[in-house]
């Protein structure tokens, strides 16, 4: 396993700690929150940097809104009544929109006409004429997690010979690790994953007020090697650049559950 640091002098207090590991395919199981795959295999690389001046994560849940209008209510009714068994909690719940149907016949058998020819005119005749619409009955739904992405970027200038070998083997270790393996057969085998750690330089542990990040996939990465907006080198044998600012940007593999908050003051 390789092993970087930048900066190399010591103290630099808190960190952050990027650890390469070998995309393993370990089968699904089941676990608290539905199916798991097992995927951190060996540690390729470890890798640690300063903690960025500007910290921040964004928690999303993807909530969609959804319709339900009289007629598709009606349609479910039937639907549901051809589903037999115990605890079909559907079918009760959906059951009494037929007696809402039956009691506006009339109205609602104007408004599905009126919606026909509408479709065949593509003109809005029912709101036009009568300033009314079917209740779509709006509802904002809950459709599932979501996958959040975090972006690093880190500007690296080296104050000696031997840091410089660090920078530029910091910038090599990030883009093998990201780079699809070709195992030299007909298939190519997944890169390598990450796990992404706000280090205590005290104590050397998690950071307590700092947030958690999954294990994540390095989507992409971009190096300038002219920060300054200029083509300038050190005078060593090398050539070594005098500045450069890589980004990182990374995907979570796997959607944050409320479970994940136990053990930790801060969480995900």
């Amino acid at each position: 396993m390789e092993n970087f640091r930048y900066p190399l002098s010591p103290g630099q207090g808190d960190f952050i700690m990027f650890i390469a590991r070998k995309y393993e395919g370990g089968g699904v199981e089941f676990g608290d929150n539905g199916l798991t795959t097992k995927r951190l295999g060996v540690e390729v690389a470890n890798i640690v940097l300063p903690i960025q001046s500007s910290i921040t994560d964004s928690n999303g849940v993807d909530w969609k809104d959804d319709r339900l209008d009289p007629l598709r209510a009606g349609a479910a009714d039937i639907a549901s009544a051809a589903v037999e068994g115990e605890g079909n909690e559907f079918q009760g719940k959906i059951g009494k929109v037929s007696e809402f149907l039956k009691k506006n016949k009339e109205t609602i058998g104007n408004a599905v006409g009126t919606k026909l020819i509408e479709s065949a005119l593509g003109v809005n005749l029912l709101q036009r004429f009568s300033g009314k619409v079917i209740n779509p009955n709006l509802e904002l739904l809950f459709n599932g997690p979501t996958l959040r992405n975090f972006t690093f970027t880190f500007f690296m200038v080296a104050r000696e010979p031997r840091e410089a070998e660090q920078i530029k083997g910091i910038i090599k270790a990030f883009k093998k690790s990201m780079a699809a393996k070709s195992g030299g057969g007909a298939f190519l085998e997944a890169p390598d994953i990450f796990e992404i750690k706000y280090m205590d330089g005290d104590t050397g542990q998690l950071h307590n007020s700092l947030n958690r990040i999954k294990a994540s996939a390095l989507q992409n990465m971009n190096v300038d090697y002219t920060p300054a907006g200029t083509y300038s080198t050190f005078a060593d044998a090398n050539k070594t650049m005098t500045a450069y600012r890589m980004t990182l940007q990374f995907g979570e593999l796997d959607p944050i559950y409320d479970t994940d908050y136990d053990d930790h003051p801060i969480g995900f």
